[in-house]
């Protein structure tokens, strides 16, 4: 019996997949360095940020890479909106008694930052697992176990939210049980050839998928 349910954050609740890659795009180009593709940025969302910086630009200045991105994320201007119909779903399942977490390779300002500007009330998640509280990170299982502990049930009682190869091996790993969405990285053919088996359209079919409806 399902009693915990922990999400990831961009493509899940925020629609954010877009902005995010553009992010890296434009933060690339400032300084001079090689724009990646957007499906080479994909590829690896769900990576925390510095991890990623290493991997496409292995030799350059980490830090100064990850101090102008997110300068791009302090902007006023940049609004991230929520997935359609998310925050309903979310108040409906705290609502009905189910225990709510998060994991996400972002640091915790900007999680709880983005999630609050698209209309998300932090207090209805229990624990949030940032980038800062465990020394893995996903496809590791480490910051699901964290959450899962936190939240003080078992992994067979925990169904984790995704919507990226990382997700999915993280929970995987984890042996707990998985359902990704079609709101963020992966399309429904790529989560088949990865041998998805729950597949629904967005975080907003959770309660049919759950049995609710």
């Amino acid at each position: 019996m399902i009693k915990a349910i922990i999400f990831d954050v961009d493509g899940v609740l925020v629609d954010s997949v877009k902005i995010v890659v553009e992010a890296y795009q434009k933060t690339a180009e400032k300084l001079g360095l090689k724009i990646p593709s957007s499906q080479e940025v994909l590829d690896l969302l769900g990576k925390p940020l510095e991890e990623i910086a290493i991997i496409l630009w292995p030799n350059t200045d980490h830090e100064l890479y990850i101090n102008e991105y997110r300068k791009l994320f302090m902007d006023k201007k940049l609004t991230i909106p929520s997935i359609k119909g998310a925050v309903d779903t979310v108040k409906q399942l705290k609502k009905l008694g189910f225990k709510l977490g998060i994991i996400t390779g972002k640091i915790m300002f900007f999680t709880e930052k983005h999630l609050k500007e698209s209309g998300f009330n932090i207090d209805w998640f229990e624990t949030i697992g940032s980038f800062e509280m465990t020394r893995k990170h996903k496809p590791n299982p480490e910051p699901l176990f964290y959450v899962i502990d936190k939240l003080g049930v078992k992994p067979e009682e925990t169904l984790y939210v995704g919507d990226a190869i990382l997700d999915y091996e993280c929970a995987k790993n984890a042996k707990v049980e998985y359902v990704t969405v079609l709101t963020g990285c992966l399309n429904r053919t790529e989560l088949k050839k990865l041998g998805v088996e729950n597949i629904i359209n967005s975080v907003s079919n959770l309660p049919e998928f759950l049995g609710l409806k």
